[in-house]
This record gives structure tokens, sequence and C-alpha cells, in this order.
């Protein structure tokens, strides 16, 4: 990464909507494990504890402004894996350079895809969303500790197959630890979409003790393309927990869930079926 784009003089402009779970996950790493979110706040000095701590539980109804992200970045705990960069892309913003560059190219793959990434992170927030109002805390997992499940409490398996997925948590109590998510888009051929999971169908198959600890869901927003999919998998059997999830990005809510079956038998209740619980938020602009 160009070293320009982590300096508080590069220029940012609002691109995607933020990413909620990503924005929690660099704040806590910001904080580092020795200061009270107080203290962290109080150095900071852009922002109150309670705001900080509604953003980790997920309420952020606005970006953060820049002078926020650069006292986050500014006040960092030593050693913290965090940069202007990284939390301006999770603020869902990018270098205005890059943007205006696309632009006059005319690029009309950037905006295409650009338009499918917004609507990958709103699916994402709903479910990170969801999990949170139900009492579920989550621990992100960085993008470049699971995608090739190289996390060294999961075992990777002789044939070494990969599970691309968009995001990923780690939760506590019974049953898996590790739910994997991976965002299915109806502006993507189907044939494409499946394809990135062979080697998760093949795993299940050849190796499924490797998965023994994971959930992998399939996450759609458009309900025919989610019931489009079920239907062409409603043979399908396998040894580990997979489910299909459907949500609606207007209500920002999670719909159902659906698991496949598992050839012992066993059943996964939803967490989603679980009762919302009432949640009440104090105003905050950020200061």
């Amino acid at each position: 990464m160009n070293d320009d784009v982590n300096s508080f003089d590069c220029k940012y402009v609002p691109v995607y909507v933020p990413d909620k779970a990503k924005l929690a996950f660099l704040i806590k790493e910001a904080k580092g494990p020795d200061r009270t979110m107080a203290e962290f706040a109080e150095a900071c000095g852009t922002i109150s504890a309670p705001s900080f701590s509604r953003i980790i539980k997920g309420n952020l109804v606005k970006p953060l402004t820049v002078e926020v992200v650069q006292s986050i970045v500014k006040n960092a705990a030593p050693g913290a894996n965090v940069d202007y960069y990284s939390l301006m892309r999770a603020n869902g913003m990018i270098p205005a350079e890059v943007d205006d560059r696309h632009k006059k190219r005319g690029d009309e793959e950037y905006e295409y895809e650009r338009e499918l990434k917004n609507k990958e992170i709103k699916a994402r927030n709903i479910v990170s969303d969801e999990l949170l109002v139900r009492g579920i805390m989550i621990q992100l997992i960085p993008y470049s500790a699971f995608r090739m499940f190289r996390n060294e409490e999961i075992p990777v398996g002789k044939f070494r197959l990969a599970i691309p997925t968009s995001f990923s948590i780690k939760v506590p109590g019974e049953g898996p630890s590790y739910w994997l998510y991976k965002y299915f888009s109806s502006d993507r051929y189907w044939g494409n979409e499946i394809r990135e999971f062979s080697e998760l169908f093949l795993r299940d198959l050849w190796e499924p003790d490797t998965l023994k600890d994971v959930k992998v869901t399939f996450v759609f927003a458009d309900q025919s393309y989610y019931e489009e999919t079920l239907e062409k998998m409603k043979e399908i059997k396998v040894n580990n927990y997979i489910s299909f999830l459907l949500v609606d990005p207007d209500k920002g809510l999670v719909m159902e869930e659906k698991m496949l079956p598992r050839f012992d038998g066993k059943i996964m209740k939803s967490v989603f079926d679980l009762p919302r619980m009432e949640t009440s938020w104090e105003e905050s602009d950020n200061k």
C-alpha cells in the first residue's frame, strides 16, 4: 500500500456504507488491552466513551468524521495493527484520487463493483446487528486469518482446501465457535458464485473433522435468488453445519435461515429465531 494513503493530508471521499463490524474491530485494536474505553476516549479527545461503546455494539448511524478517525490513529496503542487507510476504508471512504481516476475514465465496471460492494457491506451489517440484538457477542476475525483457514485453532487438512468468505466471526458458547458468512449476489452468475464454494463441499466430504468447529452461511438479499438456490440445493446433505440466510436490506432484518440437512441428522437451531432484546441508546454526535 502506498504510504501516501496513510498520510493525514490524503483527501478521502465517502463511497461505501461504513462496515460496522470492521470499524468495531479496529477501534478495539486501537484501544489496546491495557486501557479502558474511557481512557482511550479521553486520549482521543474527539469522541466520548459511550459513543465508542455504541459503535462497538453496532450502533453507528453515520460515518465517523475525519477528525475522529485521525484521533484514533494518533492515539492507537503501541503495536496495534491499525492504520489510517484501513480505518477510512472501514468507515466507507477511499482516497479521492482513486475515485476521481475511475470516474474520469468512465469506468462502468468500477461503478458496478462499488454497488455490489455496498450491497455486501449492508448485508454484513444486518447480520452483525441481528446477532448483537440477540445477545450474541461476536469477535471479528481479520480477513487474512480466515480465508485459507490458517487460524491455529482450526485444522487446515492435508488437502489445504480454501474457503473464501465475506465475513467471519468467533462466538462463545456451545456449538461451532467459528461462523463464516459468504454474500451471494443476484447480479453475478449463480454458477460462478457456487464454484467459489466447491472446495467447501469437497472439504466437508473428504475431511469433515476439519470443519467440526465451523458453521458456514450463504447470505442472500434477493428473495427469488435465495429461493432458487435453495431449490437447486434441496437434495444435498452435508457432514457439518451449512446454512442459507435471507436478509431484507430495506428493513435491515434477517428474514429466515435454512440449514442443509446433515447425514447424522443433527439439527442446529437458528440463532435468528431467538427473540430480539429491547435496546435503547443515548443520542450521540460522535463528540
